[in-house]
């Protein structure tokens, strides 16, 4: 109180001595003539504010008087202000196609492991069990969606997964480590770039710009295991699951519910190069695709790799990968077609080729609940043609596949899930996961007695939850 009088006797002190000369100023100079019409034509000017205001005041009054309800324009006006207010809340819901439901900066979170209390599979003839706990995806990080700018920075922390390890194929061995040994190749994804009109530009450690691997990041219908939450291609390793390098395409919405999208990538390539130091390899991955609100999305995938081995060696692969759903019903299904080079001796090379299908169709039903989502059932089929016989083997040695080959996986699980709480969605569940025997060299051209691959039998425990 004592400082708010200070500030005005000061301000008094040095207004007054002003005032006061101005008006002995119009006194020598005849402003009292100015003055007059001055103040006859404020005097004009406010007479209709005044009198609207009396009119106003009268108003009120007599409303009062009568009972009548205060002004209803105010509250109409702030509940159209909260409309609009909702209205620019929901917004980004119609772009959650194109992935940009959340702008700006969020946590990312995906957790999914489980515990295995009884599988088993062969080895020498031999038939042995195993029980064992993993972590298939722990995906931790932050990410930035800008009107104009993008960034994100994830490590994908896991486990050694037993039916990988002791499998046959040493490319998904490689291509299941490339994100877990060393705290450079644990970076999953390390990315900045810029956006205009929904065409993007980044750069840095990203998902290949492939089909539709890159929507594989979710709860899903509950698999938890990497045979089942991943993407078949990235799975058998034909297809890096990060690569480091380039991106640039377009990701919009059209007319509100059309999703379109069209993605180029440039990669260091080869899975079995370091991502960082590679020089001699190259990876070209493209997508084409189309998406309409949650019903339907499909893309057409193509990809070009090569690797260096006493000669330049070229793969090709081309995909399908289409999703479907509607009133709890869904079924994702991926179809990817490969053209390999190997080599055969040190002289010369052969052409081989791979075949991957997968379905997985899926009820669930709904609950009317406070924290309970769903309760879903999902199978799934599993197809590769083309299997390598070893799984300690070169992934290039001609000797170590066979493009004739086949092995199959079938499985079921069942999972319930919580509603979103706090942002963050829960399942658990249970599944059951079969790779039956398969003959895959039936010559036994090596001849090291290898003819068939003896698969594996599996039942697990599962939990997860993301963000």
């Amino acid at each position: 109180m004592i400082k708010k009088m200070f500030t005005l006797l000061v301000a008094v002190l040095f207004v007054v001595p002003f005032v006061i000369a101005a008006d002995d100023f119009d006194d020598d100079f005849g402003g009292d003539e100015e003055e007059s019409e001055e103040a006859e034509e404020e005097e004009v000017e406010e007479a209709p504010a005044k009198k609207s205001k009396e009119m106003s005041e009268s108003d009120a009054a007599m409303k009062d008087l009568m009972g009548d309800p205060e002004e209803e324009k105010p509250a109409k006006k702030e509940q159209e202000d909260s409309e609009k207010a909702d209205a620019e809340d929901n917004a980004p819901a119609e772009n959650a196609a194109a992935g940009n439901s959340i702008k700006g900066l969020k946590p990312v979170l995906l957790v999914k492991g489980g515990f295995t209390p009884y599988g088993s599979y062969k080895e020498g003839g031999k038939s042995l069990s195993t029980m064992f706990g993993s972590l298939d995806e722990g995906i931790i990080g932050v990410e930035y969606l800008g009107k104009h700018v993008l960034a994100k920075g994830t490590l994908n922390i896991r486990t050694n997964y037993a039916f990988i390890e002791n499998g046959s194929n040493p490319l998904a061995k490689v291509n299941h480590h490339s994100v877990q040994n060393g705290a450079a190749n644990a970076l999953y994804e390390v990315y900045g770039g810029v956006k205009f009109y929904d065409v993007f530009i980044k750069g840095g450690k990203l998902i290949p710009e492939y089909g539709l691997v890159d929507t594989w990041q979710n709860l899903g219908m509950g698999f938890t295991t990497p045979f089942l939450t991943r993407s078949l291609a990235v799975v058998e390793g034909f297809l890096p699951e990060t690569d480091a390098g380039l991106a640039i395409g377009y990701n919009g919405i059209i007319k509100k519910d059309h999703n379109v999208f069209v993605g180029l990538s440039l990669g260091t390539g080869a899975n079995a190069s370091e991502f960082w130091e590679s020089d001699r390899t190259m990876g070209l991955y493209g997508r084409v695709g189309y998406g309409f609100k949650d019903y339907v999305k499909a893309a057409f995938a193509f990809q070009y790799r090569n690797d260096y081995y006493v000669k330049k060696l070229d793969h090709i692969g081309i995909g399908v990968h289409i999703n479907v759903a509607a009133k709890g019903f869904e079924m994702p299904i991926t179809f990817d077609y490969n053209m390999m080079k190997m080599v055969k001796d040190q002289s010369a090379r052969k052409s081989t080729t791979s075949m991957l299908l997968s379905l997985a169709p899926g009820y669930a039903y709904h609950f009317n609940h406070e924290w309970i989502d769903k309760v879903g059932l999902a199978l799934r089929y599993d197809l590769v043609q083309g299997v390598y016989l070893d799984g300690t083997g070169d992934y290039l040695d001609w000797r170590n596949y066979r493009s004739s080959s086949m092995i199959m996986r079938i499985g079921v699980t069942a999972n319930f899930f919580t509603k979103e709480l706090a942002g963050v969605r829960a399942m658990a569940g249970l599944t059951f996961l079969m790779q039956p025997e398969s003959t895959v060299d039936k010559k036994d051209i090596n001849g090291d007695g290898k003819k068939k691959d003896y698969g594996f039998t599996t039942i697990a425990l599962q939990a997860g939850a993301e963000f």
